[in-house]
């Protein structure tokens, strides 16, 4: 009995505790202003903890120390992941305890650093563990394989229907712009998805053209004609996506008419092209180069000089801002190239050299870079770390990732030559129907348009 007493007496003790703190962590988020010792730029930061020691995006994590301060607005916290630094949102600090909201990283060991004002950061002893969820979740259209989503249908997200889109590009605050085949009156068009207002509409008829390009702001968009004459087209965010002909992009030596000659337009980023003012484009005979959107101008980096295999269809390009590089798929080549600039500048000239995969054989297999192998390998996207994505069709339908940490090709959803019936949830169960393209948002969503009945899916990273 006694020992019953004594073992009730201390569970309530323990659960009174419990119940203190987490109140008081519940009362601290309530309120608008902490009391607490001001900063004090003469003596140290320190930090002592944390809790918890593991957790997701937004886990509620308490860090312990010395001279925080008072003030939320002078206190950053960052997590390392060991490739760079993501800043968490601090909502609040009492002298002795920063209270914040973990940031999106990748899943393993995080360390935590803390600066306050102008102080040096300042390191947190152990380290915090990270687990990302991923998910594939549907977004808009009908599409079955079985006959029901090969049309063209406006409407809700439910009811809308899309046709074999080959581009696929996110535009923020939840809108997503493709653009279309050229097979059929109802493939060949430029549709607006708006998730917020639940809609899907057509900006653009009758057009054949390629994965668009958009600005760093996100208020232009271009694309062009996969076929000569190219003929480049701009998309303004203040006048609802409506196209404007702004130019023709010139390869002398193949204006005469052939077919998938430029399928992919990509615009850098600010720190790489101040003025956002040059299209970059990897023709489909050994061609690089880009075209001025102020002064239609032509530039070729590389004529017919590029070296990567000349198929019978141009590849889908993609823009490495961190290692300044572009990346291209040569599809009925199952590889991947890299092209690179040959002198200061990108004017200087361009370059290509194999990055992963092999020319001749088409297989899902993971691996490092020299070793992996693709089966088709399709539309692109870089993310804001650095990694690259790709779609891997053809029988393969899978989602392949290439690490920007070691370079390692890894496939992160999708289940080899399983098409139907379409199956959303854990990544690696889930089954797609032809990915011929994917965007990332910037906020842990990469956005796949599928190729054949068409639905629009999502690959979500928290």
């Amino acid at each position: 009995m006694k020992n019953r007493k004594l073992l009730l007496s201390r569970g309530i003790l323990w659960n009174g505790i419990l119940f203190l703190l987490f109140s008081c962590k519940s009362d601290f988020y309530q309120q608008d202003q902490i009391n607490g010792d001001p900063y004090n730029p003469n003596k140290p930061v320190e930090i002592t903890g944390f809790i918890p020691e593991e957790g997701r995006i937004r886990e509620k994590v308490v860090i312990a120390g010395h001279n925080f301060g008072n003030d939320p607005s002078r206190v950053k916290v960052f997590f390392n992941d060991g490739q760079s630094d993501k800043e968490a949102s601090v909502i609040g600090v009492n002298g002795t305890s920063i209270y914040c909201l973990v940031p999106r990283q990748n899943t393993g060991r995080n360390q935590i650093k803390v600066s306050v004002s102008e102080s040096p950061a300042v390191l947190a002893e152990k380290l915090f563990h990270y687990t990302a969820a991923a998910t594939v979740s549907w977004v808009a259209g009908v599409g079955t394989r079985n006959g029901t989503g090969a049309k063209y249908a406006d409407g809700t997200l439910s009811e809308s229907h899309f046709w074999k889109p080959q581009g696929i590009i996110s535009l923020g605050d939840g809108q997503l712009m493709t653009f279309g085949y050229y097979e059929n009156p109802n493939a060949n068009k430029v549709r607006l998805i708006s998730i917020n207002d639940d809609k899907v509409i057509t900006v653009q008829h009758g057009v054949y053209l390629g994965k668009g390009a958009i600005n760093d702001s996100k208020t232009r968009v271009y694309a062009t004609t996969l076929n000569p004459p190219h003929t480049v087209y701009e998309y303004k965010k203040e006048t609802g996506w409506m196209p404007y002909t702004i130019g023709t992009i010139i390869v002398p030596k193949f204006q005469v008419s052939c077919n998938d000659r430029i399928r992919t337009l990509v615009m850098m980023d600010k720190a790489h092209d101040p003025n956002q003012e040059w299209l970059y484009f990897c023709h489909r005979d050994a061609t690089f180069g880009r075209f001025n959107i102020n002064t239609e101008e032509t530039q070729l980096l590389a004529d017919e000089t590029l070296d990567i295999p000349v198929k019978g269809f141009a590849g889908y390009l993609a823009y490495d801002k961190f290692k300044d590089c572009f990346y291209v798929s040569i599809y009925d080549s199952y590889s991947i190239y890299k092209i690179t600039r040959t002198g200061n500048d990108w004017s200087d000239g361009a370059k290509a050299e194999l990055y992963s995969g092999s020319t001749s054989q088409s297989a899902v297999l993971d691996g490092e870079l020299k070793d992996a192998r693709f089966k088709q390998p399709m539309g692109m996207c870089v993310d804001d770390e650095g990694n690259l994505f790709i779609c891997d069709s053809d029988k393969a339908d899978v989602i392949r990732k290439i690490s920007a940490v070691d370079g390692y090709v890894s496939t992160v959803a999708g289940r080899v030559n399983v098409e139907s019936p379409q199956v959303n949830g854990d990544p690696a169960q889930s089954v797609f129907l032809d990915p011929q393209d994917i965007t990332y948002d910037g906020e842990g969503n990469y956005y796949i348009a599928e190729w054949w009945e068409s639905t629009i899916r999502k690959y979500s990273i928290e």
